[in-house]
């Protein structure tokens, strides 16, 4: 099927139309959940030519936007809430911008909570625990910084002139520096904890 073009609306210049199969390449989202997606609002209809359907870079941005939701542990209803509140006349750039307030700040995706603390002759009940506590406060201050970056940082970004990209480069640096505040944060809790403990404890 041969490739479309359509005008930009942010630079007047032609883009690509994609076909459907070629949307699902590019996203890695099927086509069964880019119809599923259309039918709840989280994108927009495909753009019509004769009897086939085409989407562009709106599409693609979207559905990376709603891929990242999901990703930050976002249900269906809070995701179309998250969506409700942006522009439908947005730019792809726009988005992009959503995307990069989105960015985790948490490290290593891949390390296994459960495990470990099994490994420790946890049981997987208290390890599935702790897990879960990592799990909620950790959305939790994604959910309160990405909220402070939007509305405290990213206007003195855009009002400097600076781009999506540069806040996305931004955040990255912001992501150690995140992770070292909990670690000290979660350390004097820790501490004053067990010193309110032991003050406590019959002598």
């Amino acid at each position: 099927m041969e490739t479309e073009l359509q005008a930009d609306r942010e630079t007047g210049t032609d883009t690509e139309l994609l076909s459907l199969d070629e949307l699902t390449e590019r996203t890695g989202v099927s086509a069964r959940n880019v119809r599923f997606y259309a039918s709840r609002g989280l994108v927009p209809p495909p753009v019509r030519r004769g009897r086939s359907g085409y989407y562009g870079p709106d599409h693609v941005a979207r559905l990376e936007l709603v891929r990242e939701l999901q990703g930050h542990g976002f249900t269906l209803s809070a995701i179309e809430k998250y969506v409700d509140q942006i522009p439908e006349t947005a730019t792809p750039s726009d988005i992009a911008r959503h995307l990069s307030l989105l960015a985790p700040v948490t490290g290593d995706r891949d390390v296994d909570v459960p495990g470990g603390l099994s490994g420790m002759g946890i049981s997987p009940e208290a390890a599935q625990a702790v897990a879960e506590v990592y799990a909620e406060h950790g959305r939790q201050v994604a959910e309160e910084l990405s909220e402070i970056v939007r509305t405290k940082i990213w206007p003195q970004f855009r009002e400097a002139g600076y781009t999506a990209e540069q806040l996305r480069e931004f955040i990255h640096r912001l992501k150690p520096l995140t992770i070292a505040g909990l670690v000290t944060a979660y350390e004097q809790a820790i501490d004053e904890s067990q010193a309110s403990y032991d003050a406590k404890r019959p002598r």
